[in-house]
């Protein structure tokens, strides 16, 4: 294999990988809403970082539960919006 096409085949990962990252993806700095719940964006990730920073979730059934980031809730469809602690707190 020719060293072009070595560096082809990893190319597509680290699209994937920069992907995830993008304008879609919760953060802790967006706009909250009252009670300090920051709703989830109708477009949901599909992908997100292995970085653990905890949030609470509120769920469209009312329950609330703990996940690993912001984006890792709101790639749930059942969860409608989260806070930035944890829901022991």
């Amino acid at each position: 294999m020719t060293r072009l096409k070595k560096q082809l085949v990893y190319l597509p990962p680290f699209v994937v990988l920069v992907s995830a990252c993008n304008p879609l993806t919760p953060t802790r700095d967006s706009g909250m809403t009252a009670g300090g719940w920051q709703p989830c964006d109708a477009e949901r990730p599909k992908v997100c970082t292995m970085i653990y920073d905890p949030v609470c979730a509120q769920r469209v059934d009312g329950e609330t539960a703990d996940y690993a980031s912001s984006c890792n809730a709101c790639a749930d469809v059942s969860v409608t919006a989260w806070q930035s602690k944890t829901c022991e707190e």
